[in-house]
């Protein structure tokens, strides 16, 4: 199983690079790699990001087209990976995920499925799994900013899992980053 983390994002809403805002003395995305450091992982982003990280601790896949969305940087990770590996993916803007969080998403998966999907209610979370057969199908995806044509292929066999709240909270604005680091200085 490898780890693809999707930072690429022009981060328009923002209005700035929001990957690189700091929550409780981190990055945003350090966390999220920090996250995903028991696994191999694959984190595809921007110029601007890729300075700041270390290629020793993870692949990483510079993607000089973000307008292209969410779907081409998933299609630049999947080439870089071995076909026949599972993949399980994660969004470099949640600053709150955890470790125990992907673990539980990546136990769920084994050969029999081909997308391994955690919701907390009526919410889909993250990461979402990719198996082999899944993977087959990323390189007709469409330009855009969503997996969901993936993720809820009729022809694909999906398992659900009870999701991890830490996976779904993230950071797309000012208000969003606003919240986020008020609810850390009143947890203190």
């Amino acid at each position: 199983m490898t780890i693809v983390i999707l930072a690429a994002g022009t981060a328009r809403r923002m209005g700035r690079q929001k990957l690189l805002l700091p929550v409780d003395g981190r990055s945003i995305v350090e966390r999220v790699i920090d996250a995903a450091r028991a696994w191999p992982t694959v984190i595809v982003t921007s110029a601007q990001v890729t300075q700041l990280l270390d290629p020793a601790a993870l692949r990483i896949v510079r993607n000089d087209a973000p307008d292209r969305g969410m779907s081409h940087s998933l299609k630049l990770a999947n080439a870089t990976i071995d076909p026949i590996e599972p993949i399980a993916v994660v969004l470099g803007d949640l600053p709150d995920i955890t470790a125990q969080a992907i673990a539980g998403v990546v136990r769920a998966y084994d050969d029999t499925i081909d997308v391994v999907v955690p919701r907390c209610g009526d919410a889909f979370a993250h990461p979402v799994v990719f198996g082999p057969r899944a993977r087959r199908k990323i390189e007709a995806l469409p330009d855009g900013d969503t997996i969901k044509h993936l993720r809820d292929d009729p022809g694909l066999a999906r398992r659900f899992v009870d999701g991890d709240q830490s996976a779904l909270i993230d950071v797309d604005t000012p208000s969003d980053y606003a919240r986020r680091i008020a609810a850390a200085e009143s947890s203190q």
